[in-house]
């Protein structure tokens, strides 16, 4: 409650005495405000019991974030966007703003679409293609469950899945930092994710559920886009962009594996829709020079991060992005505050690095 106190005077500080105006460098103000949204929920609190919070946001929340965006900015499709970033025309008078939306979660389909067809704002949707009609979570949403459930138990969450990876036969890794943090299911999943690869994950998490039940209603929540659904966004006047096949982290696989990624979700898409696929969203907006280099090589024309870090030799493919959910623009009441959404609008909240490396080279791995 303090924090939330602190943080709602400091933006109401911010947006009345003009703060914003002045401190914002002019060619940030002009840049497109692209925002990015997750799972879209009827009931938040209901939702955030098994998921993680902060990929969540009700629909409720999203509308008045939504009509917050529509008063002050003027709100346009990708494409546009690109159009007025290659080179075309020049950007309206107000500040231009996108709404996007990650990972193919069915629930977007569900509750955002209607709601942006009802206010004839347009979207974009970035889709895992290996998951589409399939039914399946992503993997990292299972494995948050998992670690939800040993936490629940009481059981040490990172011993046990380090246990599970031995069993596997996955190397010894060094988890110090994830010990101490053993009592929080997303700081233990994210230190997992940045040390072992994917598939021994996987197969450590897959062992791990034959043994321990999960809910399946918990399960089902996430459940993806279907193919029609997919069309129906599409024929809707959604722009449709990849966001890799399977959802990997890029920066931590082969270069074959990074190109197998990119290209393949692209062409799936392309086949499907009949219809080129110019948009890519980097897996937690993770990039390096390197994939970079792989996005553009692919044929993807423009990229998206979920940071303000952008490379300067390369900025239609890292265009930045503001991660929102339903309590990054909350009052201490948990109600929305357009002064927050104000600063996250100027990026008043953010740091100027990064909490990833983006520029660092990693010829070895990539080559």
């Amino acid at each position: 409650m303090l924090r939330a106190i602190c943080k709602t005077s400091l933006a109401c500080a911010y947006t009345w005495t003009g703060a914003a105006l002045l401190l914002s460098r002019p060619a940030r103000t002009r840049m497109p405000f692209i925002v990015c949204y997750h799972r879209v929920v009827d009931n938040f609190a209901r939702s955030a019991r098994s998921a993680n919070p902060s990929m969540l946001i009700s629909t409720r929340m999203l509308e008045r974030q939504i009509d917050w965006l529509a008063k002050r900015f003027t709100v346009l499709s990708l494409d546009e966007i690109a159009s007025h970033l290659r080179g075309g025309p020049p950007f309206p008078e107000k500040r231009p703003a996108a709404i996007t939306f990650d990972d193919g979660y069915s629930d977007a389909y569900h509750h955002a679409y209607p709601l942006l067809r009802r206010k004839g704002i347009p979207g974009a949707f970035f889709i895992v293609t290996g998951l589409i009609g399939t039914g399946r979570p992503q993997f990292f949403d299972r494995f948050y469950s998992l670690l939800r459930c040993l936490h629940r138990r009481g059981l040490p969450m990172s011993l046990t899945i380090e246990r599970a990876l031995q069993a596997g036969g996955a190397a010894g890794v060094s988890l110090n930092r994830v010990a101490e943090k053993d009592d929080q299911p997303f700081a233990v999943m994210t230190a997992f994710l940045n040390t072992v690869p994917r598939q021994e994950l996987e197969d450590a998490v897959s062992a791990l559920e034959s043994r321990i039940s999960i809910e399946p209603d918990v399960l089902d929540e996430f459940a993806p886009l279907s193919w029609d659904m997919v069309e129906t966004l599409y024929r809707g006047g959604m722009t449709i962009g990849s966001h890799t096949k399977s959802h990997t982290l890029l920066t931590t696989e082969s270069a074959e594996t990074v190109n197998r990624e990119l290209i393949e979700s692209k062409q799936v898409l392309e086949a499907r829709l009949n219809a080129p696929i110019t948009h890519f969203a980097y897996p937690d907006g993770r990039f390096t020079p390197d994939i970079v280099h792989a996005v553009g090589r692919a044929g993807y024309q423009f990229a998206y991060s979920i940071c303000k870090s952008a490379d300067p030799n390369r900025p239609l493919l890292t265009i930045p992005r503001k991660v929102l959910w339903e309590r990054s623009c909350s009052n201490p009441f948990g109600t929305f505050s357009a002064a927050i959404m104000n600063c996250h609008a100027h990026w008043a909240f953010d740091p100027n690095g990064c909490e990833h490396d983006h520029f660092r080279f990693n010829e070895q791995r990539m080559a």
